[in-house]
């Protein structure tokens, strides 16, 4: 019951930062919504900044896991899969009219500078997404599918810095221009 309770106000939680961002939800708006009593926030967060570090964590979880579901899928070869991934994220954002964004990249512009522990968090949900791409890339370059002038780990550290500006460019446009341009330099000249 408690770690549904948890993942129940997890998911509000990333969905009012990603709608909102950390400094304008109020846990006022927090307990609206989750429909809990304060003591019960206490009850399962130390603190805001405890709440907000514990909703980057779920959301990077979640993320990952469907990450995977893409770059795991062995009917695809690893550029396929990495290219498909990016397309499919790209009519989620046109479906939900370029809002949002990701909630990583949101509070790395909003709370690296607010607080150290935000900034660790952050630093360490990339590096894990980060690693996962590394791995797909190196496999596709083993088996000859993606270009092997940079390393693994080069390439995947690229592919995630510009899908993350990409991303920001998108939410300021409100068009897929950018993630249009992001998918054909993918693939066409990166990988």
């Amino acid at each position: 019951m408690k770690t549904e309770t948890i993942e129940r106000i997890l998911d509000i939680g990333t969905n009012l930062m990603l709608k909102h961002g950390y400094h304008s939800v109020g846990l006022n708006k927090i307990l609206s919504e989750a429909n809990i009593p304060k003591g019960s926030f206490y009850y399962y967060f130390k603190s805001k900044e405890d709440f907000g570090l514990q909703v980057i964590e779920h959301y990077s979880k979640k993320s990952l896991f469907l990450l995977n579901s893409y770059l795991n899928d062995e009917s695809k070869n690893p550029k396929e899969r990495i290219i498909s991934f990016f397309e499919d994220r790209q009519n989620d954002f046109e479906s939900n009219e370029f809002k949002e964004g990701c909630l990583l990249g949101n509070c790395s512009a909003e709370l690296s500078d607010f607080s150290e522990s935000f900034s660790t968090s952050v630093a360490n949900e990339f590096s894990n997404w980060q690693e996962t791409f590394e791995n797909c890339i190196r496999e596709g370059q083993e088996k000859g599918y993606i270009k092997t002038d940079e390393s693994a780990k080069i390439l995947s550290d690229l592919v995630l810095t510009t899908w993350e500006g990409t991303l920001l460019r998108m939410k300021s446009s409100k068009s897929v221009d950018s993630i249009k341009t992001f998918i054909h330099f993918l693939d066409k000249y990166i990988l």
